[in-house]
């Protein structure tokens, strides 16, 4: 049975960790798929969902084991939560179970995140005496704020689905029986957006966030969706008070 199952239907990508009895921790084998997942994303596929496919935890990080052993490090987890975080569309984390560890930064390099009402989230990495690494602490400040990024890395808070959304770590919460529903709705909503412009604004908010806007970049995706079949469309459905449907062209 494949650790990590993907799929691809309706503008949809799916990527479902499959390795619930090693509370979804990632190993070698496991960030390879995923890295080959992403470089052979569909050009229709508008928008990208990770989940787990069973278990308790949603994902508790690296395989500390294979870390131990010297098999994985902690760079090549890193090198996969920064290609989730750098691609050009919008990606949803399905947190249908706790999150701990490195797994939390597997949720935070997502742009969007869906928790169940019921899970937890830690990072206990103060409490073991590690390190977290940097690109996922410059994660955590940029889109948390210090005074978050703070309680969740030094004070390893254990922090419940309802503090998650407070503190703005989560964007919606669901029941677990509920959770993937809601998952697909919120998946069929971004895919149905105009892929230029979600393309073009998305890069633009990544380079807000690093605190590096490039005006020039900028002005060329404004001209490109200004420009574009898909504006047409969705102006002339707007006037005839229907749903329009994108090209990305």
């Amino acid at each position: 049975m494949s650790t990590i199952v993907f799929e691809e239907l309706n503008g949809v990508g799916r990527i479902g960790l499959n390795r619930g009895a090693q509370h979804n921790a990632l190993g070698k084998a496991e960030l390879a798929a995923i890295e080959a997942a992403l470089a052979n994303l569909s050009t229709d596929t508008r928008v990208l969902m990770i989940y787990s496919e069973g278990g308790r935890t949603f994902c508790a990080g690296a395989d500390l084991q294979q870390i131990s052993s010297g098999e994985l490090t902690g760079d090549q987890f890193q090198s996969v939560t920064n290609q989730i975080a750098d691609l050009s569309i919008p990606t949803l984390c399905v947190a249908n179970g706790n999150i701990f560890g490195g797994g939390v930064d597997l949720a935070m390099s997502c742009d969007f995140r869906l928790a169940a009402d019921d899970s937890l989230m830690r990072v206990p990495a103060s409490v073991i005496g590690l390190c977290y690494p940097v690109d996922a602490i410059e994660r955590f400040v940029t889109r948390l704020g210090v005074t978050v990024a703070k309680r969740i890395l030094i004070g390893a808070e254990e922090l419940t689905a309802q503090d998650m959304q407070v503190l703005g770590i989560v964007d919606w919460t669901a029941t677990a029986a509920n959770i993937m529903e809601s998952a697909m709705g919120i998946a069929a909503d971004l895919a149905c957006k105009a892929p230029l412009a979600v393309s073009a604004m998305l890069e633009i908010i990544k380079q807000a966030e690093r605190g590096n806007i490039d005006r020039i970049r900028a002005a060329q995706l404004t001209a490109i969706c200004s420009q574009s079949a898909d504006l047409q469309e969705g102006l002339t459905a707007k006037r005839e008070r229907r749903l329009p449907v994108f090209s990305g062209s």
